[in-house]
């Protein structure tokens, strides 16, 4: 991109931005529903994505509204002294994928 104008080169940075953020929670959310445990295939198919990411959003960009998924999300652990969880997601489902994403080097294109 060649311009002088600051108002077109801010413009194209920002799409550059929004793009790669939102490519980002793509991938998140592919990868927790690649991950989550399946049994009856309900909280796989929770996931969400919801719209596209934009600079100054302060929205929810993934959801997923299955009851029980606060309990895989929180993997297998002693929780109240009791060890309770998923057998299937022992280290849960979303840290491990932030982690895993985190680690990949990304540029932005």
């Amino acid at each position: 991109m060649r311009s002088s104008n600051n108002v077109v080169i801010f413009n194209h940075i920002k799409k550059k931005l929004e793009r790669a953020v939102d490519q980002f929670f793509n991938q998140l959310n592919t990868d927790a529903r690649n991950i989550t445990p399946i049994r009856t295939g309900r909280a796989r198919d929770g996931y969400r994505k919801l719209g596209s990411y934009r600079i100054g959003d302060s929205k929810i960009m993934i959801e997923n509204k299955v009851p029980y998924i606060g309990i895989l999300d929180r993997g297998r652990g002693s929780f109240g002294g009791k060890v309770t969880g998923s057998d299937q997601a022992p280290k849960g489902i979303i840290i491990p994928v932030l982690d895993k994403l985190t680690k990949q080097r990304r540029t932005i294109r």
